[in-house]
Formats: C-alpha cells, structure tokens, sequence
C-alpha cells in the first residue's frame, strides 16, 4: 500500500522532504491550495486528480505519495515563488507530478494520462 502524506506550503514542504532515504520511492505532486469546497483553486489539477489516483494504484509497496499544496494562486504566480526558483523543485506548472530526487515528472495535460503516471510510480531505474 502506498503511504500518503500531505504537505502545505514551502516551509513545512523542504523539511519534510529531508526525512526519506535515498532508496525509498517518493512520488510528490504538487498542487494548488484547497479551497473550503476541498478542491484546489487550480481547475487543471482539481481535472488531473482522478487520473492520478487511478495511475497511483500501480506504484509499488511502501512507496510514498506526497501532496504538495503550494499556495494560493497569487502566491503561486509570483515569479520568485520558492517552488519556481528552488534548484530541486524548479516547477513551471501545475499540476505537476515527479519521481522525487529525480528529473522524471509529468507536467500539465500529462497528468491526465494513467499510462504515463503508471509508467512514472513503477520505474525504479534513476
């Protein structure tokens, strides 16, 4: 089974992400804020959602699933936003789903295709 987590803003985001080991498989979307209606303020990641929950169910036992919330929109679209500028993270768009510590991710309309989440959560080669 996949342990899931969740994760609000870049603050909490890069100390949390310290705590797994390098052999461990960690998956981590990155989505907007939800919202009172428990929906992210982002349409395109509030469309990708069910895609990548179906694709998920392919990843293997133990890994890690980490959910992101990157902000409110005007936190998001500011340029210097932390999850943009960040070396590790270097994000242009949401949603965006990554094999963390890796430079596997799928980006936008990407996240609505299960084959490819599939492809991502089960390739162990780095």
């Amino acid at each position: 089974m996949v342990v899931r987590h969740r994760v609000e803003g870049y603050t909490k985001f890069e100390p949390f992400m310290k705590k797994f080991k390098e052999d461990e498989s960690v998956i981590v979307y990155y989505t907007g804020m939800k919202l009172a209606n428990g929906k992210s303020w982002c349409p395109d990641c509030v469309e990708a959602e069910p895609f990548i929950e179906k694709g998920l169910q392919a990843a293997p036992e133990n890994s890690h699933f980490v959910v992101v919330e990157v902000g409110d929109r005007a936190f998001w679209k500011d340029p210097k936003c932390p999850f943009r500028t960040d070396a590790t993270t270097r994000l242009k768009v949401l949603p965006t789903l990554a094999k963390w510590e890796t430079q596997k991710r799928l980006e936008g309309d990407q996240c609505l295709n299960v084959d490819l989440i599939e492809m991502l959560v089960t390739d162990d080669e780095d």
